[in-house]
């Protein structure tokens, strides 16, 4: 049993800070946003709503509904980005310990924050810590396969960007952030809409921060997503080349210089000038009908040799050195699925 003076001394720090604030970014969510805050607030000291210019405007549903619950109004929607931004700058204002971003859609099973937050006592190297909604055999059956393999993509270019080779899930929206590592991130920088999870990892992976995913199944209802395939392939790649190459510079020209680094540095360029060359030769050589001497095309292909190997090299150096990520169990009770589309 807790003493009355230890019961005291919680109580005193409750009421100076929140520990544990959720923040829920919401728009459209007007039949789901007051279960997800009666929820999250089983499980948080705080609930931060975002209403990003709702037309809805639901958040008039929850505002005034707890004293935990605090609302806030965007005047134009900045996307579920910039919700979610606005949502943990006020949740570090008020001093949480921990910030957990859970969307209104009711698609995430608040019953795992507590889970969440258990493994930044049991890690302290991890700053942040996602949901991982593919260890589940269910999720896998139920997701149709044209978005299971656009997620499979997406995920290799998000290994890239962020150099997180082992993340499983990065487009799982259900994260949880230590405090002290999220005030190290300039928040106004990151994406704004859809990007903004990926964008968030990037700039963790970016300084090598240690994160964690806890397996948890999938929730749908008969919602329909508003991120479309279309979107994702014409938006996000170029966005993932910016990252990629930005963690390339600073991680490997900058902060240090090491085998990868020269690999890389050899080596791409190489293989870059073998194309451009070898292409050269051979449309000279189409163009006229005249066969190319066996020294050049032996040139061409011991250059294409020499530069793959080297960048092959120093992508198998980024690999094996990649900031781990830590893969956990859940324990916590499932909530039952609800089929639809994810």
């Amino acid at each position: 049993m807790i003493s009355e003076r230890a019961a005291g001394e919680h109580a005193g720090r409750t009421e100076r800070r929140p520990s544990v604030a959720i923040v829920v970014p919401a728009y459209r969510a007007r039949t789901t946003l007051r279960t997800v805050v009666e929820r999250s607030l089983a499980v948080a000291d705080v609930v931060i709503v975002v209403d990003d210019a709702c037309p809805e405007r639901c958040g008039d549903l929850v505002d005034g509904f707890d004293a935990r619950v605090r609302v806030l109004r965007h005047t134009a929607n900045r996307g579920v980005g910039g919700a979610s931004k606005t949502g943990l700058l006020e949740a570090l204002r008020l001093g949480a310990d921990y910030a957990v971003k859970v969307d209104a859609d009711d698609q995430m099973d608040v019953a795992y924050v507590p889970e969440m937050i258990a493994v930044f006592e049991q890690y302290p190297e991890v700053d942040l810590v996602k949901g991982n909604r593919f260890a589940d055999a269910v999720t896998l059956k139920a997701m149709p396969f044209a978005r299971l393999i656009g997620n499979a993509g997406l995920t290799l270019l998000v290994k890239f960007s962020s150099g997180y080779w082992t993340l499983v899930d990065p487009t799982n929206g259900f994260v949880a952030l230590r405090a002290e590592a999220l005030r190290h991130v300039d928040l106004e920088r990151l994406a704004d809409r859809y990007f903004f999870e990926i964008d968030l990892l990037c700039s963790f992976g970016l300084r090598r921060r240690t994160i964690a995913e806890l397996e948890m199944p999938a929730i749908y209802g008969d919602e329909r997503s508003s991120l479309s395939i279309a979107r994702v392939l014409l938006s996000f790649p170029p966005k993932l080349a910016m990252r990629f190459l930005r963690r390339l510079l600073i991680n490997y020209l900058v902060v240090e210089l090491n085998v990868g680094s020269l690999c890389g540095l050899i080596g791409i360029p190489l293989l870059l000038f073998a194309v451009v060359f070898g292409y050269h030769e051979w449309a000279a050589s189409a163009a006229s009908g005249v066969p190319r001497a066996a020294g050049t095309v032996v040139l061409a292909l011991l250059l294409f040799m020499t530069g793959f190997q080297l960048t092959l090299q120093a992508l198998l150096y980024d690999v094996q050195f990649a900031t781990k990520t830590i893969k956990l169990r859940s324990r916590a009770p499932v909530r039952s699925l609800r089929g639809g589309v994810p």
